[in-house]
């Protein structure tokens, strides 16, 4: 018997986007690294990546490049820097580590396994993530680079995360500046980790003076980049698919007018209800599973008109029954959240035979 709420996300899609941008970015001598951040680690995913020519996987929680490990995936990349109760694990999983703290990457190379443990020093070009600043970059990969089972492969950078700062060539170039001054420290060939999906708009005339990656979650699962609200050329927006059951549907009058106060979340309610009579379908999934203003009903004329933590209310045309499903595109924000709530169970098609996934059941939250 299906569960819902149900979470689909389309494999042959994942393969198709993956396989056109990566080879986009090798025209432009890039390679591409799948980030599996928006999917939690799924492995599915990430191995759908690998095989369409993604170079690795990075994730920047733990328990993600853990589930990954499990599938025997990878490489892998810890994209964002592990708290100090986590370094034995992570020297223990990953491959390469963002980060810029010398005593959390001494501590790392303590524990790493086999061969030394890769790590790529963080650099601030003005989106005020993370990173050291580019005037200490130099020195700090000097301090790296004496470490025991510690290899400085490169360096890393982000644009468009906190502050918004929008990736340039100018900016590119900065950092290949910066790493141009740490290349003495690093252990092999400089390595260049040029930020996310955004990055790749702005590739056009560009060509690297090291090696260089891009980092993509978005270009992968949506074929769409979310900093500039526009497609990737070549490639087709597809969202993945949260299916929801109706709990019950009443034609109701506008809501009275009075005075109201907050939600349980401490907010005015953002709600957008009907001027007129109207039917109310109230649905079995709640801010705990998703973001309301990422959801996009595919029925047609119908609109979210707001949601409390375990239910949605549904504006539709016409009267649903009880049991009956409504689909909605989720966006990124919906998916992030989708992906880690309990109860919503997740279902992956395409790719062929299933049978035999990387980790365990097809569709997980199943009974």
């Amino acid at each position: 018997m299906a569960t819902y709420p149900r979470l689909m996300i389309d494999l042959d899609v994942v393969a198709e986007n993956a396989r056109l941008l990566a080879a986009r970015l090798a025209d432009h001598g890039c390679a591409l690294v799948g980030v599996t951040k928006c999917v939690d680690g799924e492995p599915h995913v990430g191995q759908t990546m690998l095989e369409a020519g993604c170079a690795g996987l990075a994730d920047s929680r733990l328990p993600a490049l853990e589930r990954l490990a499990a599938a025997s995936l990878g490489p892998l990349t810890l994209i964002r820097a592990p708290q100090p109760h986590e370094l034995a694990a992570v020297a223990q999983v990953a491959d390469r580590v963002f980060l810029n703290d010398v005593g959390a990457a001494r501590v790392l190379g303590e524990h790493a396994a086999g061969a030394a443990l890769k790590v790529l020093l963080t650099v601030d070009l003005g989106d005020r993530r993370e990173g050291v600043l580019p005037d200490a970059a130099s020195a700090v990969a000097a301090e790296l680079a004496e470490l025991p089972r510690i290899d400085l492969a490169g360096i890393s950078v982000n644009f468009a995360c906190l502050s918004g700062q929008l990736p340039s060539q100018e900016l590119f170039r900065q950092a290949e500046d910066v790493l141009g001054e740490c290349a003495a420290s690093c252990a092999a060939e400089p390595l260049l980790s040029l930020g996310g999906t955004c990055a790749i708009q702005h590739l056009d005339g560009y060509r690297p003076r090291f090696v260089t990656e891009i980092r993509s979650g978005g270009g992968p699962i949506y074929g769409y980049d979310f900093v500039s609200g526009s497609g990737i050329a070549g490639l087709e927006r597809t969202d993945p698919v949260l299916t929801a059951a109706v709990l019950e549907c009443y034609r109701k009058p506008p809501a009275p007018e009075g005075p109201g106060g907050l939600d349980a979340f401490g907010y005015v309610p953002q709600v957008d209800l009907p001027d007129g009579d109207a039917w109310y379908a109230m649905l079995a999934v709640g801010r705990r599973d998703m973001e309301p203003g990422g959801l996009r009903p595919l029925v047609p004329g119908a609109y979210l008109a707001g949601a409390t933590s375990d239910v949605s209310i549904l504006i539709t045309p016409q009267a649903l029954l009880p049991g009956d499903e409504v689909e909605f595109a989720v966006d990124y924000d919906a998916l992030v959240r989708a992906v880690t709530s309990p109860f919503v169970a997740q279902e992956f098609v395409g790719r062929g035979d299933l049978s035999s996934p990387p980790d365990s059941d097809v569709s997980k939250g199943d009974s």
